[in-house]
C-alpha cells in the first residue's frame, strides 16, 4: 500500500483507524503507520487510531471515536460552567474499558461503567457543521462524577466542587440515574450527597 492510494481513500475522514484501511486494501503491514507518522504523514491518536496532520480536529469528536463513550464528569461541567476549572482532560464514560492515553491533541480519560448506566447523554454539534459528538447532560455529568469519586460523601466535599449553582440542576433527573445503581451501598452514598443539594 502506498500513502498516496492511502491518502486518496482517506482524505475527507477526521479519524482513521487500522480496521478501516483492513476493509478498504486487505491485509496491511502495520510498519507502514509508524513510517508516515515518523515522516509527518500521520498523526497517531493511540494504537490503531490515526489522523491526517492538516486535518483541524475537535477533541470531543476524539473522544467518541476511538472507545464507545460520551464526555462526561468534570470535563462535562466545565464545558456547562457547572465548576469553574477549566480541565485539560477529557473525561469521558464507557462501557468497553477504562483507560488513558496523550496525543499531540490532548489527554483523554476513560472511566468504564455499566451498560445500564450508559445513558443520560445528548449530541451536540462540533465546530465541524453537522457532525456531531455525544456529552452527557448536566444532571448525568454531575451523577457520573459523584459515582466515580468515592471520596465524595460529605458536605464539605460538596462545597470544594464549587458546583455553580445558578446553572439549572434538576435533581430528580440526578436521582433517576440513581435508581439505576444495583449496589445498596452506593446508591445510599450518592443519594446522601445529593441530599445536600437539597439542604
Amino acid at each position: 500500500m502506498k500513502y498516496i492510494d492511502f491518502l486518496r481513500h482517506f482524505d475527507k475522514r477526521q479519524i482513521i483507524s487500522t480496521q478501516n484501511v483492513r476493509n478498504k486494501f486487505g491485509n496491511i503491514d502495520r510498519h507502514h503507520f509508524s513510517v508516515w507518522v515518523k515522516k509527518g504523514w500521520l498523526v497517531a491518536i493511540k494504537k490503531g487510531f490515526y489522523a491526517l496532520p492538516q486535518k483541524d480536529l475537535d477533541v470531543h469528536l476524539i473522544a467518541n471515536r476511538v472507545n464507545k463513550s460520551y464526555i462526561s464528569l468534570e470535563y462535562a461541567l466545565s464545558f456547562y460552567q457547572i465548576i469553574p476549572e477549566i480541565t485539560r482532560v477529557i473525561t469521558s464514560v464507557s462501557c468497553e474499558r477504562a483507560e488513558k492515553f496523550e496525543n499531540d491533541f490532548g489527554t483523554f480519560s476513560y472511566y468504564k461503567i455499566k451498560s445500564d448506566l450508559f445513558t443520560g447523554y445528548v449530541k451536540r454539534e462540533s465546530k465541524l457543521k453537522d457532525v456531531f459528538f455525544k456529552i452527557a447532560s448536566p444532571e448525568k455529568a454531575l451523577f457520573d462524577l459523584v459515582y466515580f469519586r468515592d471520596d465524595l460523601r460529605s458536605k464539605n466535599d460538596l462545597i470544594e466542587l464549587r458546583l455553580n449553582l445558578e446553572k439549572k440542576i434538576d435533581l430528580r433527573k440526578v436521582y433517576s440515574y440513581v435508581e439505576l445503581i444495583q449496589s445498596k451501598i452506593i446508591k445510599k452514598r450518592l443519594l446522601n450527597f445529593f441530599d445536600y443539594l437539597n439542604a
